[in-house]
Order: C-alpha cells, then sequence, then structure tokens
C-alpha cells in the first residue's frame, strides 16, 4: 500500500488510496495527507488507532474547498437537505414593535436588518408596505391580522360553533363531528337542511359534511385523535385467514349458503366515541346475523335497563316489530340474552332438519361449554369459533357490513327530527337500525362472505 499511495501523482488517485483503506495503516495514512497538502493531524483521544486515522481522513474531506464536483467522491457530492421553514405567526404588536425599531435605526438595508432581526425577508417588506397602517393601528394589539373579524364563509355561526367546541374540551368531555352534527341540528337546522338539499345524494351530503366540519376543526387548531396499533401484523393476519379458511372449508365444505352464518354485537348511537361521565339514553347493542346467501335475520336490541323496570314493562311493548327486545344492566351481552338469543330468535331462523355452523367471536359467553351444549343439542348445528384479534380479516360482519351500516345510520340521523327525551331518542334509534338493516344490499352481505373467508387463494 505504501508503494502505492508514493506513486499517486494526482489527488483523484490519492483519495481512492485513502477511501480504499490507506487510513487503517498510520504511515501509509500521513503520506496520503501529505501528498495532498494536508500536514497536521488533528488532536483527537481516541482508543484505535484506526478510529483516529478515519476521523481525520472524514475531516479533511469535509474541509477541503478546492476540490471540483469532479473530483470529489461521490458520497460528498449529495445536496444538503434544508430543513423546512418554521411557520411563525406574530401579533400586531409584535409587528409594529419590529416597525418602530426599523425606522429608528440609521441602517436603511432590509436584507440586513431582516437578517438581524431572524425574520424572512419577504415577510418583513410585506410589513414595511402596510407600515402606516400597522403604526396607526388602534384596537386591540394580540390580534394576528389588521382587518376585523369576519364570519366563516362556509359556515356562517363558525364563531358559535368554536365556542361550543371549546366549551365541550373545557369540560373534559369528548369532541367530535357527530356531536358538532347533533349541536348544528339544535341551533341551525335551516342551515343544515339548505345544505344537504344542495348535494346530489344523502350519502355525499353527509360526507361532504363531515369534510367540511373535520377541516374547520383542524383550522381551528382542534387536533383528531390518533388511530392505535394493531395488535398483529398484515403479513401474520392474512396467513392466519389463509390457515383458518382452509380449515373451515375442509370442515363445511358440504353446507349450502343458506346453512352458514354469522353473528355479532355492535354498539350502536350518534357517536362511536363515549364519554363515561354523560349518559347516553340512544346507545344500545344491536346483535346482527347474517347468512352466506345473503339473508339478513331480524335484530336483537339490548337495551341498557334494569330487567323488570320501566324501560321493559313500560316501553318495549310499544316498539316496532321485526326485532327482538331484551334489557341488560350494561346493555351488554351476557349468558342470560346469549341464551334469549338462541331461543326466540336464532332457532326460529334456522333450516329445519339440516346442520348448520355458526361463526362468532370468542366472547366468553359465545365460547363457554353451556353455549356450545345448547347449540349442539337444540339448534342442532356447529359453533365455529374464530381466533382471537382476528375478527377484522375473518369475520364477515366486520369484513362488509358494519362500516357501511354505521355510514348508512349516521346519514339516516342527518336527516331525523332531534329527539329530546330518553325515551325517544331510544325508540328513534331503533326504528333508524330497522331502517338500514332493511335496505342494506343483500349482494353486499354475499361479498363479505367471500372476502373474509375466500374458498381459493392466489398465492
Amino acid at each position: 500500500m505504501l508503494c502505492e499511495i508514493q506513486s499517486c501523482t494526482g489527488v483523484a488517485t490519492a483519495l481512492a488510496c485513502i477511501i480504499c483503506g490507506a487510513h487503517a495503516h498510520a504511515e501509509c495514512f500521513a503520506m496520503s495527507l501529505q501528498l495532498l497538502g494536508y500536514s497536521s493531524r488533528p488532536d483527537v483521544a481516541c482508543c484505535s488507532r484506526s478510529c483516529i486515522d478515519t476521523y481525520a481522513l472524514e475531516e479533511f474531506l469535509f474541509d477541503i474547498d478546492w476540490l471540483s464536483p469532479n473530483t470529489r467522491p461521490h458520497a460528498y457530492n449529495r445536496k444538503k437537505v434544508l430543513p423546512q421553514r418554521r411557520q411563525v405567526y406574530y401579533f400586531v404588536r409584535d409587528r409594529q414593535a419590529l416597525l418602530q425599531l426599523f425606522h429608528s435605526l440609521p441602517c436603511t438595508s432590509i436584507r440586513a436588518f431582516s437578517k438581524d432581526q431572524n425574520v424572512p425577508e419577504s415577510t418583513f417588506r410585506d410589513r414595511l408596505r402596510n407600515s402606516e397602517e400597522y403604526l396607526n393601528f388602534k384596537c386591540s394589539a394580540k390580534r394576528k391580522q389588521l382587518g376585523a373579524k369576519t364570519s366563516d364563509i362556509a359556515i356562517p355561526f363558525g364563531s358559535s360553533l368554536i365556542t361550543f367546541m371549546k366549551d365541550t374540551r373545557r369540560e373534559e368531555h369528548i369532541l367530535t363531528t357527530i356531536g358538532m352534527i347533533g349541536w348544528i341540528k339544535t341551533h341551525h337546522q335551516a342551515w343544515l337542511n339548505t345544505y344537504l338539499a344542495a348535494k346530489k345524494n344523502p350519502v355525499s351530503g353527509r360526507n361532504s359534511l363531515l369534510r367540511l366540519l373535520q377541516r374547520f376543526a383542524h383550522r381551528h387548531g382542534f387536533v383528531q385523535r390518533v388511530p392505535c396499533v394493531s395488535k398483529m401484523l398484515q403479513g401474520e393476519l392474512l396467513r392466519l385467514q389463509l390457515e383458518y379458511s382452509v380449515s373451515f372449508w375442509r370442515q363445511y365444505e358440504s353446507y349450502k349458503p343458506n346453512e352458514i352464518l354469522n353473528v355479532d354485537e355492535t354498539a350502536v348511537g350518534a357517536s362511536s366515541k363515549v364519554d363515561k361521565s354523560e349518559k347516553h339514553s340512544d346507545r344500545l347493542t344491536a346483535v346482527l346475523t347474517i347468512r352466506a346467501d345473503g339473508y339478513k335475520l331480524p335484530i336483537l336490541f339490548i337495551l341498557n335497563g334494569k330487567p323488570g323496570g320501566y324501560i321493559e314493562t313500560h316501553e318495549l311493548p310499544n316498539y316496532p316489530s321485526g326485532g327482538v327486545y331484551v334489557v341488560q344492566e350494561s346493555a351488554w351481552m351476557d349468558s342470560r340474552v346469549w341464551d334469549i338469543y338462541l331461543q326466540q330468535l336464532l332457532q326460529p331462523q334456522l333450516v329445519s332438519d339440516s346442520p348448520s355452523v355458526i361463526l362468532a367471536d370468542n366472547l366468553k359467553c359465545h365460547a363457554s361449554d353451556e353455549s356450545v351444549e345448547r347449540i349442539c343439542v337444540d339448534l342442532c348445528a356447529d359453533l365455529a369459533l374464530l381466533p382471537p384479534n382476528s375478527t377484522s380479516i375473518l369475520q364477515p360482519l366486520d369484513v362488509g357490513v358494519m362500516g357501511p351500516v354505521k355510514a348508512m345510520l349516521r346519514t339516516e340521523y342527518l336527516t331525523e327530527p332531534k329527539a329530546i327525551t330518553a325515551a325517544e331518542k331510544r325508540i328513534a334509534m331503533v326504528k333508524r337500525v330497522l331502517r338500514v338493516w332493511d335496505a342494506f344490499d343483500v349482494e353486499t352481505v354475499k361479498k363479505a362472505f367471500d372476502k373474509a373467508l375466500p374458498r381459493e387463494f392466489e398465492m
């Protein structure tokens, strides 16, 4: 290596010797620096001679400015990425102080003054054009603009809506776009009707309104919630779907589509975000059941209340037909409600004299020994439990039904008159769910089964 360095006659050749490993040898490295005109070595305290040499080489390569782009190593020719300039907001008082300071100094160079005050030159030139207006401004100096406050063009009652949003956050409640829509329905129903009527259809109107309110919240400094991390990686979920689907169809390949069912519970309400410090009279649980042939079974509604109490004795008899109603303390599924579902709703819907299979998640009341025995003996059916944390990809209801149903519920909510009492809210929610469930597309149900449990996989 020493001979190679001694024979180096050009800068590029010497650099090549250094980069290829000449710095690993102290004597070769010293001679290579002499060939390039760099005589002094850095004073570096390091436990390794090679580390010192590497440090000296890197410092040398960065310090020499006489190398042309053609002779400089490729790694050092990359353009330096400048950090993005941070957006700074100035109050009127800050701009006034800056302009007064500029006029009081003998310096007339705008560029030098902007650099000295760490203000972008273009920004300061804009302020200088309106210097007279800023210096003669008599209103509150805490403003950010000279002009008077104007109403939002898209939302004319924006200031009142901001007050509602701030009050909601101040009281430590959950702020959602559905909550904002509820406030608009209460105080500005005429504007809401005009806005929705201008859209081509109700779905477009609902999506447009949600985006409008989301942009409005973001524009006024309200940050949205960050999505949670999935418990399983996507690759693991796909592998689990493949294994479970192969096992499922190997066992139930001879079953007809009307003999394969999927059941799941979901909470329905105006919003999926629940504040536990408040009462939500219209929130209840809907137990949905679908078949692989697209048929939708009646819904089991679980209402929050005391069994045998006022709701069960006075309200349920007035509820519309087409559903099964039950009252539970937490409006959720337990062993008692599961037995009611199996006996009163599911058993009459099963194909007589023919076995069936029921897909369900591994909820405790679903997977209990009593549940498996009752399904096998009384219903002449099998219970196929889904693996843990896999319902997002293996359960047909979660894959292609729950999302569209809840989107349709939100659309229906926009056009309904506002309910006042708790009883009105409950029956309004029940009627809304029944309307949406009846109007839901049968083909979408079939596609959900095909997507969750495919018979063929593309490898």
